[in-house]
């Protein structure tokens, strides 16, 4: 006796082979996408790996920059603190040194005015 299939039977065996279809795509789909997560997580260490000591030296070079401007601006510190010893003692010069300098150019135009005043006095006598 042969046994035939009825419509049903063909659509239900048609719609199993559909479904396991559907699941072999989504199995070789989550399979793609776990090889693509592990090379990403592969990737992501291999960046902590070398970022970690990247970053060691940058910190240690950020502590040597600071150092090295520190002492940038102890130097500068104390060059203004010269600059201002300067200025005074500029300043202390030009007050002892222009007071006498006054007297003496005030004595030279005295002289001066003395002298042309007795050299005119002379001519006015001879004549």
């Amino acid at each position: 006796m042969a046994v035939l299939a009825s419509a049903g039977d063909v659509a239900l065996i048609v719609l199993a082979a559909f479904w396991g279809l559907l699941v072999l795509g989504l199995c070789l789909v989550l399979v793609n996408t776990f090889n693509v997560l592990t090379s990403t997580k592969m990737l992501i260490d291999g960046i902590r790996e070398e970022t970690v000591p990247l970053l060691s030296e940058v910190r240690n070079s950020v502590v040597k920059t600071n150092r090295e401007l520190d002492r940038v601006d102890g130097m500068l510190e104390s060059a203004a603190n010269i600059v201002a010893r300067v200025e005074k003692i500029s300043k202390l010069v030009e007050q002892a040194a222009s007071g006498p300098l006054v007297r003496i150019i005030s004595l030279g135009a005295g002289l001066s005015k003395a002298a042309s005043r007795f050299r005119s006095g002379k001519a006015d006598g001879k004549k």
